[in-house]
């Protein structure tokens, strides 16, 4: 199956052509000409299917070669999906309705949705479907909004091969149609869609609204995610260290003079000692050193790093309640790309951060087993679990801040390099993954300290 992106110039169809097949695409020129056409790779209902960028035009009615050819190249699809900037909606429906009236299923989408609440317009989609009889996706391909249900209505349709078979290209083609138009015609019948369902009102932005469209942009979203997971580092750090030494620290002292009574009645030594007490450091139990089942057993998993995978699961439940995972795997989704995964493999790394394990078993959302492979190799060499962490602090601590970024910058390198190696030496592609962008929201406390707590 052939599925076009047809629409006018400008209205973010290269964009939407990316989410929905990745990087890997073929750019071409159409035969005979120097006009080129991007093709890629669409997975639908578990099948894989062409997918092609066709060049902007404003009509079917050509008057240069790129518009030609994209006449000439709806012949040639099963199904076109007709993508409109949803801010200007009165100029993109004329090209809207020619491709209505001709003899392919057609899927309206609404791009750059999002600014549309923040201009103002008020677009009614289900009043728009019924005036146009198609389907009607809002999207932000920017943000990846929408896509999901983009691809529920591709899926739908049923193609008849019959309706309207492909043709070889000739000059001047004409398209069947079920009923042609006249340009009177076409703007009365915009005209009345366009009152019918489109309000337009002054808006003005919330806090929130500029923060979400600061936090998706490249050039703002890159520093707010570094300063982000800047301050959840800092605030895993400060909520362990405290919990250590206010909590769990005093809580194990108290059991220093049950320990030292137990050392004695073994006389500080022998196989049982050695078992549970351990070596006495100098005369004495170190909780740290004495390597016994009760001593460091205890102390290591319960003190050293229970307080710190705690406050990064805490820290990990406030990301995803209020919605900036998505946003994080929507801004490192082109650096993923070049390491043989796309952006939602962010989210597997920051939990092999808490525990590796969790980590490897969340790289199921990645769908392939080579991505999974690479995610799943990456992490274990790469990623420090708070385990590991704990430890790191312990040794590396007394050398300062300095010690501790010197470390964490050449594993982050590695992690680049052995990413990038293993996408150039292990064949295979990445398919684009789909996944909603909802708005900011502030979390519920209950279910967020339920979350906490299951983890």
């Amino acid at each position: 199956m052939k599925v076009l992106l047809v629409g006018n110039p400008n209205v973010g169809k290269s964009t939407l052509f990316s989410r929905l097949t990745g990087v890997d695409v073929v750019i071409s020129n159409y035969p005979g000409t120097t006009v080129d056409f991007k093709e890629g790779k669409i997975k639908l209902n578990n099948k894989i299917h062409d997918l092609v960028d066709v060049p902007g035009n404003y009509n079917l009615n050509p008057e240069c070669d790129a518009e030609k050819i994209a006449v000439n190249m709806l012949c040639q699809g099963d199904i076109i999906i007709n993508v409109l900037d949803a801010t200007n909606l009165e100029r993109n429906l004329y090209l809207t309705l020619q491709l209505i009236n001709g003899c392919k299923p057609v899927i309206v989408v609404l791009n750059f949705w999002s600014e549309t609440r923040h201009k103002g317009i008020d677009i009614d989609i289900e009043k728009l479907s019924k005036h146009l009889r198609v389907p009607v996706v809002p999207t932000t391909a920017l943000s990846g909004e929408g896509l999901k249900d983009l691809v529920n209505e591709i899926e739908k349709i049923k193609i008849d091969k019959n309706l309207c078979p492909r043709i070889k290209i000739k000059k001047n083609v004409q398209r069947k149609t079920k009923k042609i138009l006249s340009d009177e015609q076409i703007w009365s019948q915009i005209g009345k869609i366009v009152e019918a369902v489109q309000v337009i009102k002054s808006k003005k932005h919330s806090w929130l609204e500029r923060l979400e469209d600061l936090s998706i942009k490249p050039r703002t979203g890159l520093p707010i995610a570094v300063i982000i997971m800047l301050l959840v580092f800092f605030i895993v750090r400060f909520v362990g260290e405290n919990l250590i030494r206010y909590i769990f620290d005093p809580l194990f002292n108290l059991s220093m003079p049950l320990l030292n009574s137990l050392s004695n009645y073994f006389n500080g030594s022998g196989l049982l000692h050695g078992i549970l007490i351990g070596h006495l450091i100098d005369g004495n139990i170190d909780f740290v050193q004495s390597m016994g089942l009760l001593t460091t057993g205890l102390y290591v998993p319960i003190v050293m790093v229970l307080p710190y995978v705690f406050a990064f699961y805490m820290m990990l439940g406030l990301l995803e309640d209020t919605g900036y995972l998505p946003r994080l795997a929507t801004l490192v989704d082109n650096v993923m790309h070049k390491l043989g995964m796309h952006g939602l493999a962010v989210i597997p790394m920051l939990l092999g951060f808490g525990c590796n394990v969790p980590g490897a078993m969340a790289t199921r959302i990645l769908e392939t087993k080579r991505q999974r492979f690479i995610a799943s190799t990456i992490m274990a060499i790469c990623i420090p679990c708070m385990a590991q962490i704990a430890m790191i602090y312990g040794l590396l601590g007394q050398y300062g801040t300095k010690a501790m970024i010197i470390l964490f910058v050449t594993l982050f390198m590695v992690w680049l390099v052995l990413g990038f190696v293993m996408h150039k030496l292990i064949k295979g592609n990445i398919p684009e993954t789909f996944m909603e962008i909802p708005p900011y929201r502030t979390p519920l406390f209950k279910a967020w300290a339920k979350k906490t707590y299951m983890r």
